[in-house]
């Protein structure tokens, strides 16, 4: 958070009247010792606490949630301005030098609270286009492409609409039949920046841009996106408050917070039987385990899941043997195949901006700022309802390159292992899988059906470009001197050099946009970040490390722990049970393949819903 922001944050909070962490209902760490349940979840962030709710609709079920965070209620969570800059619900990690961004590091966001993501992140609410889903499908998971996930996304949502005055003021366009209504509320801001009429028409009024009435059910173009929140309380809806809080007095749930999982048990016997959990308290060390009649699920999320998996003895077997962990199962997949969007926020200084603007919520605007704080307060109306925006272009590789076939020609061309990991060229089963994802990305990236870059549309000159289909893959090992540490994660952002050509072409595009379309003339945009004078991709490239504006990382950890065969690398299969493991399910963000063209929430938000009716049965 840039300081003066910060300062202002604080200032503003002072406004709001505070809310502690909810205790109501806790369970407590004396109160699950050594007890069973038919289900034990480690995470009680978006996916986790989908299934336990789902699960617990049957009353002979009893589910007990697992969480490392704690519940936090305060403004912070709540509040639709804050999403994205609420640092304390944030594991404190550092990625391990990444050797193809001039080996610096950067941090890796995982939410440690109830709710996890769901009440961290930006509070996007996008999918992605059948062909992502689709790819999944045809890497060898029947019922994982789009169709079988279609009826998820309608099941978990609900959406609202602003007034009729925004919508005609702002030429908003939705279709609430691409909708549920389920238990996750979300809604575009009846509250927008005038500046978003010129800036979103931009996008708009381009005749070689697809533009789309409702981009939840074809998100190929320009389109609006709601938020993830309640629009009858202007807060954030997330998994806390959408699928646990209503259901939280049923006997047969039980959510235990601040409460570490150490490791996964098993049976003794010949057959590798999960059978419960290892706990240690965070609040004073106290340790024991807990035990599952049928399952335990992880929903510990994309870095902490397969970190889990390597504690317990499942995972690479030269991985756990420098660890001095006992390997229980070899399966190589686990921390392969880790994937991440990369963005790279390129800033243009606006003049003649219309009054009030996002610019001015900084500590240079004081008065505005607490006197929306307090209108927020008061009424819950006002700047402080409005979140990170409300509209976004995804393209097509054609739509933002003319190069877009020559660039892509290269992929097939490549010797994959020269731009992979070691880890690839050492395993067949895990080259093979990466070469089958290759062969979709290749077909993704000429394909009209399928988004290659994204453009978030924001009511001021913050110019985001990212790379939503890269072609590099990251790992995630055990630290080998203390396991149980944060597990070292490099993501080799950028290492095919395909990657570092399509950021190129995203940022050339987006600066001929910003600097020739009429709508814009008016503000005289003047590129500030990273620069206007860097114009080749490796100038590009290196300016944006150097200025802090090119990130490997948009929060999106995902694919550690991959649903593919396992002759392909895969961790589990189409039921979601790791190969080789009786009694052991993933539900989370580090099975996705591919990660998909989008923000992930409503994406893991359909995959936990399907999930739940797969253990179901």
């Amino acid at each position: 958070m840039a300081p003066s922001l910060k300062l202002f944050v604080l200032g503003a909070l002072s406004v709001f009247s505070s809310s502690a962490a909810a205790a109501d209902n806790e369970t407590l760490f004396s109160q699950v010792k050594e007890k069973t349940y038919d289900y034990v979840i480690v995470g009680g962030g978006l996916t986790g606490l989908v299934v336990a709710n789902r699960l617990t609709e049957d009353a002979r079920v009893s589910v007990l949630v697992v969480e490392n965070g704690v519940v936090d209620n305060t403004a912070w969570v709540n509040t639709p301005y804050y999403a994205n800059i609420n640092a304390k619900n944030y594991y404190s990690i550092v990625s391990g030098p990444e050797p193809y961004m001039n080996n610096k590091t950067w941090s890796v966001f995982v939410g440690n609270v109830v709710g996890g993501g769901s009440a961290v992140n930006g509070m996007q609410w996008d999918r992605g286009t059948d062909l992502d889903y689709d790819s999944w499908e045809l890497l060898g998971n029947p019922g994982w492409g789009s169709r079988g996930l279609a009826k998820y996304f309608k099941k978990s949502t609900h959406f609202d609409a602003p007034s009729e005055e925004t919508t005609k003021k702002f030429n908003i366009t939705y279709d609430k039949n691409a909708y549920g209504d389920g238990p996750l509320k979300v809604s575009i801001s009846n509250y927008q920046y005038d500046d978003y009429k010129d800036i979103y028409q931009s996008f708009l009024s381009r005749k070689d841009l697809p533009h789309v009435q409702e981009g939840f059910s074809r998100p190929i173009g320009t389109f609006w996106t709601p938020n993830s929140v309640d629009n009858s309380t202007k807060e954030r809806s997330y998994a806390r408050t959408a699928y646990y809080e209503p259901v939280k007095t049923r006997s047969n749930l039980k959510l235990l917070t601040n409460t570490h999982v150490d490791e996964i048990l098993f049976k003794s016997g010949r057959q590798l039987v999960a059978n419960g959990v290892k706990l240690t308290s965070n609040a004073d060390g106290t340790q024991s385990s807990v035990y599952a009649a049928k399952e335990v699920i992880l929903a510990a999320g994309g870095v902490f899941t397969p970190h889990l998996l390597m504690l317990s003895g499942i995972g690479p077997k030269d991985v756990l043997s420098k660890a001095n962990i006992t390997v229980k199962r070899e399966l190589p997949g686990v921390g392969a195949n880790f994937q991440d969007h990369q963005a790279l926020y390129m800033v243009y200084k606006l003049n003649n901006q219309s009054i009030p603007n996002p610019d001015m919520m900084s500590a240079t605007n004081q008065t505005f700022n607490l006197t929306s704080a307090a209108e927020y307060d008061a009424t819950k109306t006002g700047p402080y309802t409005f979140g990170r925006g409300n509209a976004a272009a995804f393209l097509s590789f054609k739509s933002f390159s003319k190069k877009y076939r020559q660039i892509t020609s290269l992929i097939l061309k490549q010797d994959a292992t020269q731009y992979l990991p070691e880890i690839y060229s050492q395993n067949k089963a895990i080259l093979r899988g990466y070469l089958a994802q290759r062969a979709l990305l290749f077909n993704h990236y000429l394909s009209d059906d399928g988004t290659v870059g994204e453009y978030p549309i924001q009511p001021w000159g913050r110019a985001t470009t990212a790379v939503q289909k890269p072609l590099s893959r990251g790992t995630l090992v055990l630290n080998a001197t203390h396991p149980a540490a944060n597990p070292i994660i490099v993501r080799h952002a950028f290492q095919n050099p395909v990657d570092k050509m399509v950021l190129g072409e995203l940022v050339r595009w987006n600066r001929e946009h910003w600097t020739t379309s009429p709508y814009l003339t008016r503000y005289a945009p003047v590129e500030t970040a990273p620069g206007a004078n860097y114009t080749t991709d490796e100038d590009i490239f290196q300016a944006g490390i150097s200025t802090s504006t090119l990130n490997p990382t948009y929060a999106h950890n995902s694919g550690a722990a991959a649903l593919m065969p396992e002759v392909l690398g895969g961790v589990v299969d189409p039921q979601l049970k790791v190969y080789g493991v009786q009694g052991l399910r993933i539900v989370d963000a580090s099975i996705l393949p591919i990660i998909p063209a989008a923000h992930l929430q409503a994406t893991m938000y359909a995959v936990a819903e399907k999930a739940a009716d797969i253990i179901k049965g």
